[in-house]
């Protein structure tokens, strides 16, 4: 009797498991979660081609809201491009906030979309601009390296000097009193096996140190350069709208980075500082001391305020930290001290 429950019990369970098999076998891929797409990485000229594809796109789905709320939706979050040894993430949501507000005010409809074109036309110009003064200088570096090199004066650096001589015979010397050391110190295995690992030890150690810290470097200048030539072309009236629109979206730290732009195009207009896009903040406050356009009386006043704003920015755009409603007022004060006539 057992053997035959023993037995049942064998084929219910062979049954089941032919079950499970049809089953899965029956499932269609279709019921797989779906993969997400990786986002699309331009280059300089493809991004200039997709922008202008944005543009002619945009001139047809203006005609009505459905066209345009399809046209908005179909927008990525930002864009990635890559110029060089560039990497750039340009963010849509100045685009987005101009769409949004054409499909809800259909009166206004016509001068928003007029103001999203001019906005892709910045972003092609400003990708342009970056691509070329990459590849001019690079062009420009490599001429006048070579110029440098075949001076005679370097004809020398080619040719092993008695120097150089001297020194390679020294590292001789050094490399083979180590190896005898290595080679004495082998017929007392514990001990060399002790310092061996405590010099491969302490090797590995210096090696990440030195890549840890020149990569931190290296990440902290290219940051800083990214965000600067990241910076669209614009008046100082654009600056301080973007700016609104990111302190409406309690987005401090994107509004103070508009307020000190609008502060810079600002000075720009007025001759106050040259159009010069590769000075960092700290540059263009020592151009304003220097300049010659503002009257002794307003340089002072001026000059504080655009240092309240560059440390401003210093600390909320490039040290992270937490922005205020306070300090973005505090950045419009400043903008009207420096000649922006806010409303």
């Amino acid at each position: 009797m057992c053997s035959s429950l023993f037995s049942r019990g064998v084929c219910r369970l062979a049954a089941i498991l032919c079950l499970l098999i049809t089953v899965s076998s029956n499932a269609s891929p279709a019921d797989a979660p779906a993969q997400p797409l990786s986002p699309t990485i331009y280059d300089s000229q493809t991004f200039i081609q997709k922008l202008a594809e944005l543009k002619a796109g945009l001139d047809t789905a203006r005609a009505s809201t459905e066209t345009l709320r399809a046209y908005r939706e179909s927008l990525p979050t930002s864009w990635i491009v890559e110029t060089g040894k560039r990497h750039f993430v340009v963010p849509t949501d100045l685009l987005v906030s101009q769409l949004v507000k054409a499909e809800s005010q259909p009166e206004i409809r016509t001068i928003k979309v007029k103001e999203a074109l001019g906005y892709l036309d910045a972003l092609a110009s400003e990708t342009a601009a970056v691509s070329a003064q990459e590849s001019t200088s690079t062009d420009a570096a490599r001429a006048k390296l070579n110029a440098i090199l075949s001076r005679p004066e370097y004809a020398h650096a080619m040719r092993e000097t008695w120097w150089d001589k001297i020194r390679s015979r020294i590292n001789e010397i050094y490399l083979d009193a180590l190896r005898r050391i290595f080679i004495a110190m082998g017929s007392q295995e514990s001990l060399g096996y002790i310092l061996l690992w405590i010099g491969v030890g302490a090797a590995a150690v210096f090696i990440a140190y030195t890549i840890f810290r020149r990569w931190i470097r290296a990440a902290k200048g290219e940051e800083m350069a990214l965000q600067a030539a990241a910076v669209p072309l614009l008046s100082w009236q654009e600056w301080v709208y973007a700016a609104r629109e990111s302190a409406a979206r309690a987005d401090y730290r994107m509004a103070i980075h508009c307020a000190y732009w609008a502060g810079i195009a600002r000075l720009q207009e007025l001759g106050a500082l040259s159009p010069d896009r590769s000075k960092t903040p700290r540059e263009y406050l020592a151009a304003l001391a220097k300049s010659k356009m503002i009257v002794p009386e307003t340089l002072a006043t001026r000059q504080q305020a655009l240092h309240r704003l560059t440390s401003r920015l210093e600390k909320m755009w490039y040290g992270y930290q937490i922005a205020t409603e306070a300090d973005f007022r505090d950045s419009l004060t400043q903008l009207e001290t420096l000649g922006c006539r806010l409303p």
